[in-house]
């Protein structure tokens, strides 16, 4: 008989773990408390509109192609993956908007007519963030830090002052080195959101996020980025993992230092093996008894969650040909926005806005004659707000969309809106200080200091999304899921799976 593993909570890094270890020849369960699989990277439909839920950039695309390789997936050609051309438009509230377009000599004359010098130090910058990337991919990512001896690489030692150096210093301070137009250094700065942290605060070695928008571009699956969980399920299917939906897990059993099952709707399921997917504060704090947890509320206290939001899904009536695909809208206060987030943990008066718009790429998630339009707006973890806030908010955040892209008329075409906030990221995936992305990436919560996918209580107990290693993202979570799936296997050596191993050591 095959060992039966549980898997708590059906994100993409639970769906993904699935898959590997299905393959392997477990016998897979996946257990999921809401009615549709895929967490965050979730999908909703109202009144003709279809909206991605939550994550929004495809990047990192070769991650995701080495993933379904090992499933003979032809990613590409099955879910239709296209460059986006341009990659996003930026608007601003001091200057001209500017479209990036993915291509760094493109893109390096328009920093140019900015700032002079800049457009060469732009090549630079994106240059060293190539590499650091690359070394990242090589050394860092796909690795549970369990051979030290693979981080005495010769390329890692040659460059261990420089990269010891880009630890030391913050994004903000790096990029004030290459630029000093304020629109540039936004630019360079603003993809610390999608790492749940602030500019002022990451790490500078995160320049490597340059290297993804200035080199390798913003991609899109034809059919919306929920088709990622469909593929993902199929796969699923297709090797015996078995889906359990509103299934919510209430505790992991255990006895002498070994998890033995979960318990849901009161009964006991018994299991050889648990993966928890679920927000790792709750499978921590609530899922498990004190004895058995690695990471209890003192351990909590001290750690930093990242980003809330406030998340909009927008059906216009009529064209918006101002926007883009993606569109991001950043204000003059840049370092007060980011300080009442992260410091003050205050809404902050001023705050920049991401707007994606899907209906510009894939006209079916619209109804003809309208627009699709997801907004999201970063806010403070560890926050709450009730009807009236959210409406405040909602109109504030319309109307500074409105007035970026001259469209006075826009909240009168609205036909369909709905909202999802801090609250709804609690009551839906359990998140902890009702986190949007999970733990940010700061310095102390980054690589080997990130916490670890097993479980130190309980041996047969493992750990996989976005507060686990590698960390926040799509495919920083597909890599998540090789990381666990080579923890059981009992693979030890760094880089991606190259073959997926049955329990008994054989290869498939």
């Amino acid at each position: 008989m095959p060992k039966k593993v549980i898997i708590i909570g059906a994100g993409i890094g639970g769906l993904a773990t699935a898959n590997l270890l299905a393959k392997a020849g477990y016998d897979v369960h996946v257990y999921e408390k809401n009615a549709q699989l895929g967490g965050r990277a979730g999908q909703r439909t109202t009144n003709g509109f279809t909206f991605d839920t939550g994550p929004s950039w495809y990047l990192m695309p070769k991650v995701f192609e080495q993933y379904f390789s090992l499933f003979n997936v032809d990613l590409n050609h099955e879910l239709g993956i296209k460059k986006l051309t341009p990659a996003y438009k930026v608007f601003f509230e001091s200057h001209e908007p500017m479209t990036i377009h993915g291509d760094v000599d493109k893109d390096a004359v328009q920093f140019e007519a900015v700032e002079k010098g800049s457009g060469e130090r732009l090549k630079t910058y994106v240059k060293e963030g190539q590499e650091i990337y690359d070394m990242a991919i090589e050394h860092f990512l796909y690795t549970n830090f369990e051979r030290p001896q693979e981080l005495a690489d010769k390329r890692i030692l040659a460059a261990g002052g420089r990269m010891a150096k880009l630890l030391l210093t913050n994004i903000h301070s790096r990029v004030s080195t290459f630029v000093t137009a304020k629109p540039l250094q936004q630019i360079l700065e603003y993809p610390m959101v999608f790492l749940g942290t602030s500019p002022f605060k990451a790490p500078a070695m995160y320049s490597l996020m340059s290297a993804l928008d200035f080199n390798e571009g913003v991609f899109y699956p034809a059919r919306g980025m929920y088709s990622i969980i469909d593929a993902l399920v199929g796969i699923g299917k297709a090797h015996g993992v078995t889906y359990h939906v509103n299934a919510p897990v209430t505790s992991i059993t255990h006895a002498d230092g070994t998890a033995s099952g979960i318990v849901v709707g009161g009964a006991s399921i018994a299991g050889d093996i648990i993966v928890s997917n679920a927000d790792l504060h709750f499978t921590e704090t609530a899922l498990l008894n004190a004895s058995a947890r690695s990471y209890p509320d003192t351990f909590w206290k001290k750690k930093e969650s990242g980003i809330s939001a406030l998340l909009l899904y927008i059906g216009v009536k009529g064209a918006l040909p101002q926007l883009e695909h993606h569109n991001l809208f950043f204000v003059d206060k840049w370092r007060e926005n980011f300080e009442a987030i992260y410091e003050s943990k205050e809404v902050p008066e001023s705050a920049s806005l991401y707007v994606s718009r899907t209906s510009a790429t894939d006209p079916t998630t619209a109804p003809e004659g309208h627009e699709n339009l997801f907004v999201l707006a970063p806010l403070p973890s560890g926050i709450s707000l009730n009807d009236t806030d959210t409406k405040v908010l909602t109109q504030r955040f319309l109307k500074q969309v409105a007035d970026a892209i001259s469209e006075p008329e826009l909240t009168d075409r609205i036909v369909t809106l709905e909202t999802f906030g801090p609250d709804d990221f609690k009551d839906s995936y359990n998140s902890w200080n009702g986190t949007a992305l999970g733990m940010s990436h700061l310095l102390k919560q980054s690589a080997f200091w990130r916490i670890p996918n097993k479980s130190k209580k309980l041996k047969n107990l493992y750990y996989v999304g976005a507060t686990t290693v590698p960390g926040i993202g799509l495919p920083m979570c597909l890599i998540g899921a090789e990381l666990t799936y080579k923890r059981i296997v009992g693979i030890k050596k760094g880089g991606p799976v190259t073959s997926i191993e049955t329990p008994e050591g054989e290869t498939k």
